[in-house]
């Protein structure tokens, strides 16, 4: 590994305080640093405004869960790791804590690992595809603020199918299953059981239990309601679900890559999250 690059999120790190210590740190561990947004003018720091540079090893990123989320396009389209550095509240994406900088030492070491972690595709049936990029935690098809109820109808490729009545539905990675769904009532799924996990969101009807499917499958929702449904991807709308119009939901081809320098389960990872924000003993 010799070429990094720097992505900070300008609405955390206003001044850029902690991605300079970021850069400091990277620059005296002999690596060639680049930025792809902002300049430090005061390091010796080669930057790329417009792109990010070609040979690229590992994309740091200074944020929060959402700016990792962001940054999972670079991973997929340039195929290298990211390494999330927490600016945020939970940061359960995230790797290294901003007090925890000590630990990228490990890159020049060479003591990390790389994880795949599944991503999800959305396809609607008539024809337009999302490919603004894959979702790393979930994608979400729900009503907007009508008060009818949605109509959904959930079908897997052996063509079983069930209807829910609900505000909504969530599918979910197993790295998602702690994000949206877990919100919704859905369960932990560990993260190395490759598998699309369905949760219902406010049901109104007697099936409102989470649904594990195998990763294989392809999910199809059809809107079969009365009213425009929200297509979103990590919390970002991409589109409409019109009355009749279907999606296709489906493990996609590509995975994002994570850079880790614990061997610990994400259990012990989110457990140690969750005492941080004071929600278990």
């Amino acid at each position: 590994m010799k070429k990094i690059v720097v992505i900070p999120n300008v609405n955390k790190d206003k001044d850029l305080v902690l991605t300079g210590e970021v850069v400091d740190r990277l620059l005296s561990l002999g690596f060639d640093v680049f930025m792809a947004e902002e300049t430090l003018s005061d390091k010796d720091v080669s930057v790329s405004s417009d792109k990010i540079p070609e040979g690229v090893d590992l994309a740091v990123i200074v944020g929060g869960d959402g700016s990792v989320i962001d940054a999972s396009r670079i991973s997929v389209e340039r195929d290298i790791p990211i390494l999330g550095i927490n600016l945020g509240r939970l940061g359960y994406m995230t790797e290294v804590e901003r007090d925890g900088l000590s630990a990228l030492d490990n890159l020049k070491s060479g003591n990390y690992s790389i994880i795949e972690k599944m991503l999800l595709s959305v396809e609607f049936c008539n024809g337009r595809t999302v490919c603004e990029r894959y979702a790393v935690n979930d994608v979400t098809i729900s009503r907007d603020s009508s008060l009818h109820i949605a109509d959904i109808r959930v079908e897997d490729s052996l063509e079983n199918a069930v209807k829910l009545r609900a505000d909504g539905v969530v599918l979910s990675t197993p790295q998602g299953s702690t994000a949206y769904s877990f919100s919704a009532g859905g369960p932990i799924v560990a993260h190395d059981v490759e598998s699309i996990l369905m949760t219902p969101i406010s049901p109104h009807s007697f099936f409102n239990r989470s649904v594990l499917f195998n990763s294989s499958d392809t999910i199809k929702l059809t809107n079969q309601g009365e009213m425009t449904l929200k297509v979103n991807v990590d919390g970002r709308c991409v589109g409409n679900l019109d009355i009749g119009d279907s999606c296709m939901v489906r493990k996609a081809p590509k995975t994002v890559k994570m850079l880790t320098f614990t061997k610990n389960s994400m259990f012990t990872s989110l457990f140690k999250k969750m005492r941080i924000l004071g929600d278990i003993g």
